[in-house]
């Protein structure tokens, strides 16, 4: 027995509520992965990958979920603070899965290729960015501009790595320029042999 006398007005609060938490996921997941980059899935649960130097491998989807409880007096009591903090916890629980995921992708990733940099007591952690930075390679966005890469990290390592970056001399942040400036170039090589692979399009038109 459901707690609603109408069980159209219950559908229709069920559609709304879900409708609302994924527009609150998706904004919350565009805060880590550009909206641009995000693919949806007509059919189907898995995919294959595309070859390249560590080969290939198929992936499939992975289901999140997450339980909450809505007491039947707050429901009673008509307690509509109760359904917006229900959905904010909701959000919260699938956010938490959703970055567990991505960063347990990224890592295995990482381990695969190899560009992995250990931050150990003897390099400080302004030598770690930087190692890391010597490893990552720039990309170009729609617009043709450089695209740095994001940085994730916990609060405190944050702060840390911060204070250490500020703590640096000159040659160290002449050493860093040097690397982003190199890294820069290179991607706008890389971008211009992609693009040198296609015909302009005023020939493609005349074809």
């Amino acid at each position: 027995m459901i707690p609603f006398k109408y069980r159209g007005r219950a559908q229709e609060f069920d559609e709304a509520f879900t409708r609302q938490v994924a527009a609150d996921l998706e904004r919350a997941r565009d805060t880590l992965i550009s909206p641009r980059n995000a693919q949806r899935f007509s059919h189907g649960r898995s995919w294959q990958t595309k070859p390249t130097e560590h080969g290939d491998e198929a992936g499939e989807m992975t289901a999140h979920s997450f339980e909450f409880l809505s007491p039947f007096d707050d429901v009673v009591n008509h307690d509509l603070e109760k359904f917006l903090s229900a959905r904010q916890r909701l959000v919260e629980g699938m956010m938490g899965q959703f970055q567990a995921s991505l960063y347990q992708t990224i890592s295995q990733s990482t381990e695969k290729s190899g560009n992995t940099v250990a931050a150990t007591p003897e390099h400080s952690p302004a030598e770690s960015f930087l190692a890391a930075m010597e490893m990552i390679e720039f990309g170009i966005d729609e617009n043709g501009e450089v695209s740095l890469p994001q940085i994730h990290m916990g609060r405190e390592a944050f702060e840390k790595t911060l204070a250490s970056l500020e703590a640096q001399g000159p040659e160290f942040t002449e050493r860093l320029g040097q690397v982003k400036a190199e890294k820069a170039e290179r991607a706008r090589q890389r971008e211009n042999d992609r693009l040198g692979k296609f015909p302009p399009a005023w020939q493609e038109d005349s074809i």
